[in-house]
């Protein structure tokens, strides 16, 4: 009896976190201005969009889509990097 309760309660935390790991992450961060932005606003808003996009990769890994939304929403996330992409290298370039 103890062992099928361990079994019952070890089944339904990992049911939780797997059901949470398949989450949409809700908070697309913003990107700051590069003509008026910081070094610090700057390397946050990097370590926020990396954690975004790491995020929602695993979102679409185990998200049950189909090949349009799953192609549609790869699409959405790389035109969300290489915004903030030229975001930086705008930064850098008028910082340099």
């Amino acid at each position: 009896m103890k062992k099928t309760l361990i079994a019952a309660a070890l089944f339904t935390a990992f049911a939780s976190v797997g059901a949470q790991a398949c989450e949409k992450p809700q908070n697309r961060p913003a990107i700051p201005d590069p003509t008026t932005a910081v070094t610090a606003q700057m390397v946050k808003s990097n370590n926020e969009v990396k954690a975004y996009v790491r995020a929602t990769e695993d979102y679409l890994s185990c998200a049950k889509l189909s090949s349009n939304q799953l192609r549609s929403a790869e699409n959405e996330l790389k035109d969300f990097a290489e915004q903030f992409n030229k975001t930086i290298r705008e930064f850098k370039q008028l910082n340099s």
